[in-house]
């Protein structure tokens, strides 16, 4: 039965790892080039994708630390902080089973396949397990310190995945997608509306240029959300850069 569960959200390593099609990349492409604008262009009808800001693609004042100071203001910052650590766990994952599978073809991101690798292919996979675990700790446990918002079912069915010993990235794919609509449903229209109410203001009142300078003072205090992120989560960034 548990075996089954691991299968059922687990594709096979080389499809989920597999380049994409023709068709794939023009999704791809025109998902990245959806609304483009020029840098300047700041626009109502400009505004970038959800998408576009995680990537860090957005122009303007839509950038990925306004994004994130935002959310910081709301409360809610542990959830781009989990999107940005699936992210890089995933490109690490993925560089791994492409550089042992060429050696290793019965590697696949499961504990039971390292009877398989040498001691520094097992090292390796050793410090993506550490990754692994580092999120499940950061985010994803009961009382975790920056716990999610997310259902019984999706939080039970990841943990019994790298419990049973999966360390595929699908495995945290259910939980990255229900965070990804809780911000597309919440936190991405109040940010889009913040800065157009900020736009109005300063474009709508003959206030003194006191107030503009403000608003500059603002944005660039933004900046700052980087440093601030490394602080708040600095055991999972201790963890995912960890050198192996």
């Amino acid at each position: 039965m548990h075996q089954q569960s691991i299968h059922s959200i687990s594709p096979p390593a080389a499809h989920y790892f597999a380049k994409p099609s023709q068709n794939q990349r023009r999704s791809v492409s025109s998902l990245d080039s959806c609304q483009s604008v020029d840098e300047e262009d700041d626009s109502p009808s400009s505004k970038p994708t959800l998408q576009q800001i995680l990537l860090d693609q957005g122009h303007g004042q839509y950038t990925l630390a306004n994004f994130g100071a935002f959310l910081q203001s709301q409360f809610c910052y542990e959830n781009l902080a989990f999107w940005l650590a699936s992210r890089q766990y995933k490109l690490c994952a993925q560089s791994l089973y492409q550089s042992v599978q060429q050696t290793v073809p019965m590697f696949n991101l499961h504990s039971d396949s390292t009877k398989y690798l040498n001691q520094s292919q097992a090292r390796a996979f050793s410090d993506l397990q550490l990754k692994m675990r580092a999120i499940l700790e950061t985010f994803v446990l009961p009382s975790s310190p920056h716990e999610l918002n997310l259902s019984d079912a999706i939080r039970c069915k990841l943990l019994r995945s790298v419990a049973e010993g999966s360390y595929h990235p699908q495995v945290l794919e259910q939980a990255r997608e229900s965070i990804m609509d809780l911000m597309k449903c919440s936190s991405y229209p109040l940010f889009l509306e913040g800065i157009a109410a900020k736009r109005a203001s300063n474009t709508g009142s003959s206030q003194s240029s006191a107030d503009s300078e403000k608003s500059l003072h603002h944005d660039h205090d933004a900046t700052s959300w980087r440093l601030k992120a490394k602080h708040h989560f600095k055991l999972v960034s201790r963890m995912l850069k960890r050198s192996a």
